[in-house]
């Protein structure tokens, strides 16, 4: 029976490691006007990226603002007037950019060619390898990362089940692991840590830990949400302390706001003693391949991020012995 269930989550979590692809692809995208948007358009492009400043459509990072999202299909192509000859282009690439997320379009497609996916070229897994690693429409290349995200989900179904059962934690930490993982490769490819990740899982990590205050191993709701907000607060306190303290000794950014939010989100569903372990601990990772970037490539920074996912990760299957030697030895 339990190899049964292993089999089960392992297929199970390679499709929810198949819907995080569609995550780690669109969140960042959702948006955001990048100049890769710009290649099919006949028109001088640093112009109309300035016109697009100067109307406050996008802000200085090409991130499209509230402004122009908040408005109407009729009010959109009305002020697309204004822009004349280049309003047909402008106002296509807005509304695109801004459709799309995670529920659309609700199909998959190539990056590449923007074909849809038929159902049986989207099988977690087998379909990387039946295909050969490439589009059945336009044959380019599909990345590595897709087959890798929906091994590394479906090992971390298993894994987890095999450390907590099926019980509050098994869930909650599952649940946690896939921003862990979507965060990671999001912070790899943009360098950024999605709002919607951090700051609607900081909202649901209070939430959960008052309904489930076992996961901090207490007995009340209120202790449960206590424990969560100081995990909140050691978390994001400690990485912002630190970041401040490098800018003062660096005289330049050190790290990044979207950490602060990231180690406090985590901290606010571990609690206070992983949050302070997970600061700790994650500086190994990091230093290590910012060590390697410097000597290799000359890198001067790098994505925190994936660092603190993979010291999250063994804090929650280890943290508790972690703790355990910590108190022991000291």
């Amino acid at each position: 029976m339990q190899v049964i269930i292993k089999v089960f989550l392992f297929i199970f979590g390679s499709v929810i490691g198949s819907f995080l692809n569609v995550c780690i692809f669109r969140l960042p995208r959702s948006g955001t006007l990048t100049l890769d948007a710009f290649k099919d358009i006949k028109v001088n492009n640093e112009k109309l990226w300035d016109e697009l400043f100067k109307h406050k459509f996008i802000d200085e990072e090409g991130v499209i603002q509230l402004k122009f999202k908040q408005l109407s299909h009729a009010h959109k192509l009305h002020l697309s007037t204004e822009f004349k000859s280049q309003q047909t282009q402008i106002y296509h690439i807005l509304r695109q950019l801004c459709a799309l997320s995670i529920n659309n379009p609700k199909r998959s497609f190539c990056p590449n060619c923007k074909k849809q996916i038929f159902w049986y070229d989207n099988i977690p897994l087998l379909s990387y390898l039946i295909l050969g690693a490439k589009c059945r429409e336009c044959r380019q290349h599909i990345p590595f990362r897709y087959f890798m995200v929906e091994l590394i989900t479906a090992c971390v179904f298993v894994v987890l089940y095999i450390f907590f059962g099926f019980s509050a934690k098994f869930f909650i930490y599952t649940a946690l692991t896939c921003a862990l993982i979507v965060s990671t490769f999001v912070d790899f490819d943009f360098q950024i840590i999605p709002d919607e990740i951090t700051l609607g899982g900081l909202v649901i990590g209070l939430i959960v830990s008052f309904i489930f205050p076992q996961i901090h191993n207490v007995n009340t709701h209120f202790s449960g949400l206590i424990q969560s907000g100081l995990g909140l607060l050691v978390g994001g306190g400690s990485i912002f302390l630190i970041g401040e303290f490098g800018k003062i000794i660096f005289k330049k950014e050190s790290m990044g706001g979207g950490d602060v939010k990231f180690l406090a989100m985590i901290g606010s569903i571990l609690g206070w003693q992983y949050a302070l372990l997970i600061f700790f601990v994650a500086p190994f990772f990091g230093a290590v391949v910012g060590i390697t970037m410097k000597l290799r490539k000359g890198v001067e920074t790098i994505p925190y991020g994936p660092y603190l996912s993979i010291a999250a990760f063994l804090v929650i299957l280890w943290g508790k012995e972690f703790l355990r030697w910590f108190m022991h030895s000291s």
